[in-house]
C-alpha cells in the first residue's frame, strides 16, 4: 500500500508539474501574441490597390499579426511620405514606377525588376524602409483609344503611342490629376514619344470617369492599368508602348524595417509567389464590375488557394 500510495502521489506531482508546464506554454503563447506588433497597411486610391491592401492583411493576420487597414489615403505623393515618416508600416506599391517616383533620373533601372529592387532599397533605406520579394503579378500603364479613333486616324490593327504622334496636337489626354508631373504619363509621352496633346484633362485613377470620358470623346487618349481589364471589358484599343516608356512595374511589398521580421516576410513572400497577373484582373473584375467588396474578393481567393 505504501508503495502504491508513493506511487500515485508521484503520479499525482507529475500530472501538476505537466499541467503547469501546459500553463506556462499557453500563458507564454498568448503573452507572445499579445507582443506582436498591430502593423498599419495603407493604400492609395483605386480598386487594386484595396485588394491588395486586404490580402496583405489577411495573410499576417493569418499569421497571428493584428493589422489595420487605411485605404485610399490619395495618390503615392501621400502615401510614400507617410510610410517614411512611420504614419504607416506597410503599403503595396510598384517597383519601376516607385522607383521613378523616388528618382526622376533613375532611367533604364526603373526597366528591368533585378536592377529596380536593389535601387529601392538604396533609396528607401535612409527612412527605415525596406522592400520584399515582388509579385508575379505586373500592372504597368497603358494608354487606350477607342476603335472610332483608331478608325479615323487609320493607326492599324496594332497601334503603337508613336504612331499618334502626327494627330497628338488634335487629341485631349486623360488621366489622373499627377499624370502632367508623373515621369511615366504626359511628360514621358511628351520626352519619349514627342506627343503634345492638345490638352489634359483630369479624370480618376483609371476607373469609371476615365472609361467614360473616353466613350463620350470628352478625351481620346486615356491612361488604364494593364491589370484592371477595363480595355478588354469595354472593347477600347491599346496603344502599344513600342519605346518603352513604362517601368517594371510589378506589385511590391514596401514596409518598414521595425515590423519587417522574418514571420512578416515569410507570410508576404509567400503571397507575392502566387499573386499572378491574371488573378490580380480577375480580382479587379469581381469588385469593379461585379460590384464586390475588395476585402470580401481578397480573403475568398485567400482561401480558394489555400493561403489562408
Amino acid at each position: 500500500m505504501r508503495a502504491t500510495r508513493n506511487l500515485l502521489a508521484g503520479l499525482a506531482l507529475m500530472g501538476s508539474a505537466v499541467g503547469l508546464a501546459a500553463g506556462v506554454s499557453s500563458a507564454s503563447a498568448s503573452q507572445a501574441k499579445a507582443s506582436l506588433p498591430t502593423i498599419v497597411i495603407g493604400s492609395t486610391n483605386f480598386t487594386e490597390q484595396y485588394i491588395v491592401a486586404n490580402l496583405y492583411g489577411d495573410v499576417l493576420q493569418h499569421a497571428g499579426f493584428k493589422v489595420q487597414i487605411k485605404a485610399n489615403l490619395g495618390a503615392r505623393q501621400e502615401v510614400v511620405p507617410a510610410l517614411e515618416r512611420g504614419a504607416l508600416d506597410l503599403e503595396p506599391d510598384y517597383a519601376g514606377t516607385l522607383l521613378l517616383y523616388l528618382n526622376t533620373s533613375a532611367g533604364a533601372k526603373a526597366n528591368n525588376i533585378k536592377t529596380a529592387v536593389p535601387a529601392l532599397d538604396t533609396l528607401l533605406a535612409k527612412h527605415g524602409v525596406t522592400v520584399l520579394d515582388p509579385a508575379n503579378a505586373i500592372d504597368t500603364n497603358v494608354f487606350a483609344i477607342t476603335k472610332a479613333t483608331d478608325t479615323k486616324y487609320h493607326l492599324g490593327k496594332s497601334p503603337t503611342l508613336s504612331s499618334l504622334k502626327p494627330y497628338a496636337s488634335q487629341l485631349v489626354l486623360g488621366g489622373p490629376p499627377e499624370c502632367p508631373q508623373n515621369a511615366t504619363c504626359e511628360p514621358g509621352l511628351a520626352n519619349v514619344y514627342g506627343l503634345h496633346f492638345k490638352s489634359f484633362q483630369p479624370t480618376d485613377e483609371a476607373g469609371p470617369i476615365s472609361v467614360a470620358a473616353l466613350k463620350d470623346n470628352t478625351v481620346q487618349v486615356v491612361e488604364f492599368f494593364s491589370s484592371d481589364g477595363n480595355i478588354v471589358n469595354n472593347h477600347f484599343v491599346q496603344l502599344q508602348d513600342d519605346k518603352h516608356l513604362q517601368a517594371a512595374d510589378y506589385l511590391i511589398p514596401v514596409i518598414r524595417k521595425s515590423v519587417d521580421t522574418p514571420k512578416v516576410a515569410a507570410a508576404l513572400n509567400a503571397l507575392s509567389g502566387r499573386l499572378t497577373t491574371t488573378a490580380l484582373s480577375n480580382l479587379n473584375l469581381k469588385v469593379n464590375d461585379q460590384h464586390q467588396s475588395a476585402s470580401a474578393v481578397a480573403r475568398a481567393w485567400l482561401v480558394q488557394k489555400g493561403i489562408i
